[in-house]
């Protein structure tokens, strides 16, 4: 009977690591019907850094502000966003490797150049309800 109530404890306290979380992912900054937006999530620094995404979302540009309802597991994720203007499927640079088409990443404020992982995770949970990303044209 111990062996049951200490295999149910755990199982109970390690089935938080492994939940769903639904939460809205609100997009704002995008150009009304112009190209898609592509959404790029990354689960970890080793992840990002190899730009092995994770889950990935594609929306239409359709209304002022977008919001996409999302599941993922508990954990921390960084969300990297761009919007397609012209259609070619891939974030267009310049020489300089500088954007020339809106991007974002979570806690990004375009204030100064994107970092790592760490700078831009967001931890997604039981609590989350809403992760705002904002697209920013230089």
């Amino acid at each position: 009977m111990k062996k049951i109530i200490i295999g149910l404890a755990i199982f109970l306290t390690t089935g938080n690591a492994f939940s769903q979380n639904s939460f809205t992912l609100e997009i704002v900054g995008h150009r009304k019907h112009v190209g898609k937006i592509y959404i790029s999530i990354f689960n970890n620094e080793q992840s990002f850094e190899e730009r092995k995404i994770y889950d990935s979302v594609l929306a239409n540009s359709v209304a002022d502000t977008l919001n996409l309802p999302l599941i993922l597991k508990s954990g921390e994720y960084l969300f990297s966003i761009y919007q397609d203007i012209n259609n070619n499927g891939e974030l267009d640079t310049n020489l300089l490797g500088i954007p020339r088409e809106p991007f974002g990443f979570s806690n990004y404020s375009c204030r100064s150049a994107p970092g790592d992982f760490s700078r831009h995770k967001i931890l997604v949970n039981e609590t989350t309800k809403k992760i705002q990303l904002h697209l920013y044209r230089l």
